[in-house]
């Protein structure tokens, strides 16, 4: 079974990223959200959505979010940061409990950026050393300015 980055672990893929808008949906699948928004009354249950660059979050502003296992979001490439912004916007607009995952052409330099702007499910490429991946963020400890997790910046937690 696949393995990917969540809440700090190392655990099982227990999703399948469905990639094109023609597979069959499952209770394990995460689909694109515009075949979501198209087709939710026949789609049935599925454990999450997931959101591609340059789609936004804006459909999503009047839906329950939190029905949602996971909300995907896709980087097509690593120089893409519209993510980051997405990420954001689903934790503090959207209010958004559940699992973030990070998915596609990202790298693991970013995870701690990620992390700051409410990632905490990291879907690595194949070629990724997730034991490696992990250890990257475990050095900071602390950041000077305030983020989704704690937003008070470091001055005024002292």
């Amino acid at each position: 079974m696949p393995k990917l980055i969540k809440n700090g672990n190392i655990v099982d893929n227990l999703y399948t990223w469905q990639q094109d808008s023609e597979s069959e949906a499952t209770d394990a699948s995460i689909v694109p959200m515009s075949k979501w928004l198209s087709e939710q009354d026949s789609i049935g249950h599925v454990a999450g959505i997931w959101i591609d660059a340059g789609e936004g979050t804006d459909d999503l502003a009047n839906i329950d979010l939190n029905q949602f296992d996971v909300i995907g979001i896709n980087f097509p490439a690593f120089v893409d940061g519209r993510g980051f912004s997405y990420a954001r916007l689903l934790r503090e607009r959207l209010s958004y409990t559940g699992e973030i995952r990070a998915l596609g052409n990202f790298i693991p330099d970013q995870l701690g950026y990620l992390l700051r702007v409410g990632f905490n499910g990291f879907q690595f490429n194949d070629d990724v050393n997730l034991e490696k991946a992990l250890e990257l963020h475990k050095s900071f400890s602390n950041a000077y300015q305030g983020d989704v997790n704690e937003p008070r910046p470091i001055f005024l937690r002292r």
